[in-house]
């Protein structure tokens, strides 16, 4: 008689507010030095090097998305890849590659 309404997807557990305050703060912190002082990443534009620029921007952006509370559905790639043992370690390594 009445339409039957599918259940609604349950909504994922709890997270550690200190991995998500982190994964903001390293986020907001890697994205304000790299607007505040571009010579950080170049002096000028013929030494950029745009593959680091990349792993780094990438990296920036999974701690933003952890940062800011977005969650994935269980079991996808992007809640592993933006977990903080993912993005965290490929963010020092963007840093590591673009300052050495």
């Amino acid at each position: 008689m009445g339409a039957h309404l599918p259940d609604l997807p349950r909504k994922p557990g709890p997270r550690a507010p200190w991995g998500q305050n982190l994964s903001l703060f390293l986020g907001l912190a890697s994205a304000l030095l790299l607007v505040l002082d571009p010579r950080l990443v170049a002096e000028n534009m013929a030494e950029l090097r745009h593959s680091e620029l990349l792993l780094l921007l990438t990296a920036i952006a999974l701690c933003l998305v952890r940062g800011v509370g977005f969650q994935f559905k269980p079991g996808s790639p992007g809640q592993w890849i933006t977990h903080p043992f993912t993005a965290w370690p490929l963010l020092a390594l963007a840093w590591w590659k673009l300052l050495h």
